[in-house]
């Protein structure tokens, strides 16, 4: 159970020094609400395509995540889930992805890389693919007492089977005091948060 302390260290530990910039000029009020916001955005680790059109619905594919020697089926449960919140995606069952890898790679390479990742897609019937790299899970010195906290880094990038371009591509990070589950959690749903509320507007 994280304490009131320990959770304190942690948001001042990890707030990104952007973050922080942006919070101390809104407090001495240098920016109006309108800027403000236009820095933020700016300040956020993500890209969306011009040509990724939110205004109908794409059936995407998710490939399952991977870290080392280690599959995260929990991280693909919580990707599915975000992207079925704002109802503009429809997702290839899971069932179905998982017969294609095994068909096409012999039950799924541990790293699958874009241009593979479109044609697997294109196996099948998907608009688009989804990947998530996860490139770093470890804990920090700095909490020593708590055993369980960890860090996670990952990317996500949806991929087009029409042209194998890049639609969405992002970066998530997250820390918790459960473990690497919740903290790759809280990373992917920051990765995907700005694409949902695009996809909302």
């Amino acid at each position: 159970m994280t304490t009131t302390k320990g959770a304190s260290l942690m948001i001042v530990r990890f707030l990104a020094p952007g973050a922080l910039f942006l919070m101390a000029a809104a407090a001495a009020g240098c920016f109006n609400s309108g800027t403000l916001q236009q820095m933020q955005e700016a300040n956020q680790p993500y890209s969306i395509s011009p040509d990724f059109e939110l205004d109908r619905k794409w059936r995407i594919a998710i490939l399952p995540p991977w870290f080392r020697d280690a599959e995260f089926p929990s991280l693909y449960d919580r990707a599915g889930l975000l992207l079925m919140k704002p109802g503009n995606f429809s997702l290839i069952d899971r069932s179905e992805v998982a017969r294609i890898l095994h068909e096409q790679w012999s039950g799924g390479p541990r790293f699958i890389d874009s241009h593979s990742a479109w044609k697997l897609g294109r196996h099948m019937n998907a608009e688009a693919v989804m990947t998530v790299r996860v490139v770093e899970i470890r804990h920090d010195d700095f909490f020593k007492a708590s055993p369980e906290q960890r860090d996670a880094r990952l990317f996500v990038k949806i991929i087009s089977t029409d042209t194998g371009a890049a639609l969405y591509y992002a970066e998530g990070s997250g820390s918790s005091f459960s473990g690497a589950d919740e903290a790759l959690s809280g990373a992917l749903t920051m990765a995907l948060d700005p694409l949902i509320r695009k996809a909302r507007e």
